[in-house]
């Protein structure tokens, strides 16, 4: 079985190799993010079977216990040749004339760009901390399967498209960037699957992945389940890293406690929609010991330098907890649409749900007190009377 899968890049991409200073299209990330999509699936299609779920995983994309894959896959040389911007540059817009990418792109790309000029440093705002490869970019994974039975061969299309409706690779991949676009999905040379060309079409191929669900309840671990939402947003923007720009500056706005009362730069009030949290963190809050409610949106949850404004999981085996929000944008030859993907699951593993705030131990809210924010946020983004960025139509897709 010969499959060639085509994915169009549509923000800029931060992969890179042993040289973190030079970026590049790694088919070791490729084959990462595809296993995440082919677990996340094979929650709902197992029912929750942890077991079923290892043993299928470990058949098909092979494990030390297990032998080889049954996959064998390779990167088709690129037709075009790839733009790299090198660390120490700045990630400018098209749509802006070159000037530096916006403050809600910058505020989704903290750790590989400077989000502010800084004198201290002597850093510009947009300045790349690490190198990307920029757009257009298309890139072909041609996949020959050995023996793949029916079951394999569809959970397999299934997570190749869910990577290329929903998700993206590299640094910064659950935050917009490096989103990938799948353009089209053949096996033996016949076309088995039609890239959808406009937000209907997107719609129905990410319902189309909640078929066949087995099982309810929170997942064990980041998954596609029924607890799970996702909304498309679209505006009037031409280029995808400015329509990312719109999602950035809706989640400042619902976030940040901002400075002096101002955030985006000091062009827009400060709403303090989460004052408890920084009450909390300044110790103005008496009474029982609780946790910031904005972990939701990941670990760690960092309110200064010092030890006691910071806020991580209570486990020395770990320091993180990722975002259950992905942020995903799609890419048709007319305007681009954003894909907010909410994938809840256990927050963190049930023998060890505390949280550190500040060095103290703190019990872990239950999911669905804890995830509420997240929540609200999408509901935010669904009402034209909360949301503030101009985006021109929201709609979730139905289960």
């Amino acid at each position: 079985m010969r499959i060639d899968a085509t994915y169009r890049v549509a923000t800029p991409l931060f992969c890179a190799g042993t040289d973190p200073n030079r970026a590049e299209l790694r088919l070791p990330s490729f084959k990462g993010a595809l296993r995440f999509w082919w677990r996340a699936l094979a929650w709902s299609h197992c029912g929750g079977d942890l077991e079923q779920i290892q043993k299928q995983e470990n058949a098909l994309f092979g494990s030390a216990g297990r032998g080889q894959s049954r996959l064998i896959m390779r990167l088709a040389p690129a037709s075009h040749p790839q733009t790299m911007i090198e660390k120490g540059q700045v990630l400018t817009s098209p749509a802006r004339n070159g000037s530096v990418v916006g403050q809600g792109a910058r505020y989704l790309g903290y750790g590989v760009m400077e989000a502010f000029d800084n004198k201290k440093r002597n850093t510009k705002a947009g300045e790349l901390t690490r190198a990307c490869l920029l757009t257009p970019l298309e890139f072909t994974v041609q996949l020959r399967g050995c023996d793949l039975n029916e079951s394999q061969l569809s959970s397999l299309r299934h997570a190749l498209i869910a990577l290329g409706t929903l998700g993206g690779m590299g640094a910064k991949g659950r935050k917009g960037y490096g989103s990938l676009v799948l353009r089209s999905f053949c096996c033996d040379g016949v076309e088995r699957w039609r890239p959808p060309q406009d937000v209907t079409g997107l719609r129905k191929a990410i319902g189309d992945l909640h078929r066949d669900r087995r099982g309810s309840g929170l997942p064990a671990f980041t998954a596609v389940s029924d607890q799970a939402r996702h909304v498309l947003l679209s505006s009037s923007k031409q280029e995808p890293i400015e329509l990312l720009d719109l999602v950035g500056r809706e989640l400042v706005r619902y976030r940040s406690w901002g400075r002096n009362g101002k955030i985006l730069g000091g062009e827009v009030d400060s709403e303090r929609n989460f004052k408890d949290d920084h009450d909390l963190m300044k110790g103005n809050m008496p009474g029982h010991p609780v946790h910031p409610r904005r972990i939701a949106f990941g670990l760690p949850h960092n309110y200064g330098k010092r030890k006691d404004q910071k806020i991580d999981p209570h486990n020395r085996n770990f320091d993180r907890r990722a975002s259950p929000l992905f942020i995903h944008i799609h890419e048709f030859d007319a305007l681009p649409v954003a894909v907010l993907s909410f994938l809840p699951a256990r927050f963190l593993p049930k023998e060890r749900s505390a949280i550190s705030v500040g060095g103290r131990k703190v019990a872990q809210k239950p999911e669905e007190e804890l995830y509420r924010p997240i929540h609200d946020f999408l509901d935010r983004l669904l009402d034209p009377g909360k949301r503030k960025e101009p985006f021109t139509d929201v709609i979730e897709v139905g289960p």
